[in-house]
Formats: structure tokens, C-alpha cells, sequence
């Protein structure tokens, strides 16, 4: 299988699209669907024909022209731009609460090579027990762990005023990329990557892409009258 150097001018948005369709390529996958065409991944991922093959040519040749994608071959050829050499990635959670529970029992992760090492969190009645697989230690006990396991991408799930404080101990202790989930900014060194993941702000996306809709439908009903009393 190629592999596709992943360069620093790749566009974040392009990422994302990327990393959908290596969603949508697997549920096609577990569909015993064998084929793709452009059209067919793009209303999957919902973008146009032409982004998708405007991505895909960023990283290199995919299928042919005219007669679409082998899902299984373009599955592990975008796989591979997220993995190199079948690598895994060590996790840690901090914040053993409810959503941070929730991001450990879930199996997901795991499919793309990602697996928890480490949970960190104050709560005593939670600290010496396991979520799933993982143990759950003190926070306190945050910086040698994570050396030991050599951890390398940091999750957040804490309240936001404790959020900063956190960021600040998993660079310290070496991790390599944080993904943040408490509604608040985080600033760290540059060299470290954060991802922040808001999941009101989906909400609020959501809440607008369903207000449009209903506002194209109420335009086209309108239209529709308006042709009728015309005729």
C-alpha cells in the first residue's frame, strides 16, 4: 500500500473532510458495498463531487477516472494518511466524569488505532477503579503516568475553569496533541497542537441547518402557490 506524505500546507478543512470520509468509507465497508463513485461519497459526506476529488488529488492518485473507487483499497490508503505504519496512538483522560466515561467506553477510537492508557480525575470514590479497560488514577499522580505510558494525545473533559490548569500539566508532562472538550479556549505552546471539540456549538448548527430548511421548503411551497393561482 502507497503512503501519502501529509504536508504542512494541507488545509484543516481539508483534514476534516478527509477524516469523514474515511467514515464513510468504512460504513460502506461494513455494507459489503465493493464501489464508489465521486458523487456517491460526496452526498455521504455532504460535499460536492468536486471537493472530493480535489482532496483525494492533494494526497496522490486514487482509482480511476470514470469508473470510481475500490472501497476497501481507498479505506486503507486514507487510513494511512492518519496512521503511519500501522502506529497506534496512547490516550489519556482527564476528567473521569460523565462525559469522559462515556468517550472510554466507547470502542470507536479504537477502530482508527487510538487506545486509552491512562483516566486522571480528583474524585476519590473513582481513583484505584477502572472504566472498561481503563484505570483511573489522581490527577496528582498525572505527570508520571503519562511518562511512563508515553502518552502522547491528552483528552479534556473537566469544567472550563480547570481546563487551562490541565492543558498546562499534560504539556509539561510530554504529550504530543490535546483534544479539548470543556467550552473554553486553552493556550499552550504552539508546538502542540489542540483540538477543540464544542458540542453546543454543534447544536447550534444543527438548529440553523434545520431552520434553512424549513425556510427553502416554506420558499418553494410559496412558489409552487404562486405558479398555481398563476395558471
Amino acid at each position: 500500500m502507497k503512503r501519502y506524505s501529509v504536508g504542512s500546507d494541507i488545509p484543516m478543512p481539508t483534514v476534516s473532510r478527509m477524516a469523514a470520509y474515511l467514515g464513510c468509507l468504512a460504513s460502506l465497508e461494513q455494507q459489503r458495498v465493493t464501489a464508489v463513485s465521486s458523487r456517491e461519497l460526496a452526498q455521504m459526506a455532504g460535499v460536492t463531487p468536486e471537493q472530493v476529488r480535489q482532496d483525494l488529488a492533494l494526497f496522490g492518485r486514487f482509482g480511476k477516472r470514470g469508473s470510481g473507487y475500490d472501497v476497501g483499497r481507498l479505506r486503507e490508503e486514507v487510513e494511512g494518511i492518519f496512521r503511519v505504519d500501522g502506529k497506534r496512538w496512547v490516550c489519556c483522560m482527564v476528567g473521569a466524569g460523565s462525559l469522559g466515561t462515556a468517550l472510554l467506553s466507547s470502542r470507536m477510537n479504537q477502530r482508527w488505532g487510538f487506545r486509552y492508557a491512562a483516566a486522571f480525575d480528583s474524585d476519590a470514590h473513582k481513583i484505584g477503579t477502572r472504566i472498561g479497560h481503563v484505570p483511573v488514577y489522581h490527577i496528582n499522580d498525572a505527570k508520571a503516568v503519562i511518562r511512563r505510558e508515553r502518552v502522547e494525545i491528552g483528552v479534556i473533559a473537566v469544567p472550563a475553569s480547570s481546563a487551562q490548569t490541565v492543558a498546562g500539566l499534560l504539556c509539561d508532562a510530554g504529550v504530543q496533541g490535546i483534544v479539548n472538550f470543556a467550552p473554553v479556549n486553552i493556550k499552550v505552546s504552539q508546538k502542540t497542537p489542540v483540538i477543540p471539540v464544542d458540542i453546543s456549538q454543534e447544536f447550534l448548527k444543527l438548529a440553523f441547518c434545520i431552520q434553512r430548511a424549513r425556510r427553502r421548503e416554506q420558499e418553494e411551497r410559496l412558489q409552487i402557490e404562486a405558479a398555481s393561482g398563476a395558471d
